[in-house]
């Protein structure tokens, strides 16, 4: 049964959308694959015929090759909480683990924020890899229901990744650590981790996953959210993927081995990461 308090909340910023009380979109399902015109529609074409097809290696990857260059860099908006940094870096250091591979390189904080810029899409023509929060999430002109949307940009070859950004909507979410904060009278919480474990997904050129076809995957269309609420684990196949496109290093090679390395369940140690993580850019 869902919550009246939660029930009043979505009438109220989106009373229309009442089906999303159980099953809260993530980025955007079908219209955020859609976004682009070198997304996933070009990547069906062109660069992955088998992404939709459960019986392919290659399901659910819109971009075979991955990134063009490892590590990817990346900036964080400089508005982002030490919360949101802590989390943004443990989503990070759980698909780093799941290669056995450094993913990412920190940059530090950009200049500018979430807010600055004009549209969703104008954030890609600076060339810097950013995660940014926008309190302005109308000017990006997706749903309200909306989580997150990570847009990227592939026009060199389609089944590459040149750039991208991923963007969160703190107009009408409250994004952060939902085992500690709550939730408002107009604003729902967002665990910032899983909703990152799942972006960074598509950052790194996962596509959605059918429920049917692998209902553990991070990277299923849907994610439930409320205070208490997370969703922090890969599963075996979410594993996989990420290795058919980057390959693995180490212990990621025997995937048994590796779930086995660590409560899979746990967030500390990721959390423990990131923390060191930031505090060696500190220093």
């Amino acid at each position: 049964m869902i919550p009246i308090k939660l029930m009043k909340k979505y009438i109220i910023t989106a009373g229309m959308l009442t089906f999303l009380f159980i099953n809260f979109i993530a980025c955007g399902s079908q219209m955020y694959q859609m976004s682009m015109d070198e997304d996933t529609q070009s990547m069906r074409n062109s660069g992955n015929p088998d992404m939709n097809d459960p019986s392919s290696t290659l399901y659910a990857i819109h971009a075979t090759e991955g990134w063009t260059r490892i590590p990817i860099s990346f900036r964080f908006a400089s508005n982002l909480s030490e919360s949101q940094k802590i989390h943004l870096f443990a989503a990070m250091k759980r698909w780093e683990w799941a290669t056995g591979k450094i993913l990412f390189d920190y940059y530090g904080e950009h200049d500018k924020q979430g807010d600055d810029f004009t549209d969703l899409y104008s954030s890609l023509n600076d060339n810097i890899n950013g995660h940014y929060l926008d309190y302005n999430w109308s000017k990006t002109k997706k749903p309200v229901y909306v989580l997150a949307t990570t847009i990227w940009n592939n026009s060199r070859r389609a089944s590459q990744i040149n750039t991208a950004d991923i963007r969160f909507n703190t107009q009408n979410y409250i994004i952060g650590d939902s085992l500690e904060i709550s939730a408002t009278d107009d604003k729902e919480v967002v665990d910032m981790q899983s909703l990152a474990l799942h972006e960074l997904g598509h950052f790194l050129g996962l596509a959605h996953v059918d429920e049917s076809v692998d209902n553990l995957s991070i990277m299923n269309p849907s994610l439930y959210i409320g205070e208490g609420l997370t969703s922090r684990t890969l599963s075996r196949e979410d594993i996989q993927r990420i290795q058919t496109i980057y390959g693995c290093s180490g212990d990621a090679c025997n995937i048994n081995k590796l779930i086995k390395s660590i409560n899979f369940e746990d967030s500390d140690y990721f959390l423990d990461l990131a923390k060191k993580e930031i505090n060696k850019q500190r220093n």
